[in-house]
């Protein structure tokens, strides 16, 4: 497996945990009945959520392009993608572990 496809996959894998994370702090800020500090807080995080999704689908926008930006193709740059991938994956486990226990 090249650099390019780990750093492509991990950017997929954020993409999709990303998407979720926003759609779930969305339905919770627009339907839930939270109080205003909690709302506050739900916005920020489907803030960074979808910031994280726009960014994961960028940067596989870019590596998918023409020229396939050489600096998608390095180690280091599959190395920098873990850290987005593990956030994003984090908040989605956080997510599916209330959902199943409440």
């Amino acid at each position: 497996m090249g650099w390019r496809t780990l750093a492509s996959a991990l950017d997929a894998g954020t993409a999709i945990c990303s998407g979720i994370n926003s759609a779930y702090f969305s339905d919770r800020l627009f339907f839930g009945v939270d109080g205003a500090a909690r709302r506050l807080a739900v916005f920020v995080l489907a803030i960074v959520s979808f910031g994280a999704f726009i960014e994961a689908i960028a940067l596989l926008a870019t590596a998918a392009g023409p020229d396939g930006a050489p600096v998608t193709a390095s180690a280091s740059w599959a190395a920098v993608r873990v850290l987005p991938f593990a956030g994003a994956a984090g908040v989605s486990a956080l997510i599916a572990r209330g959902a199943l226990f409440r």
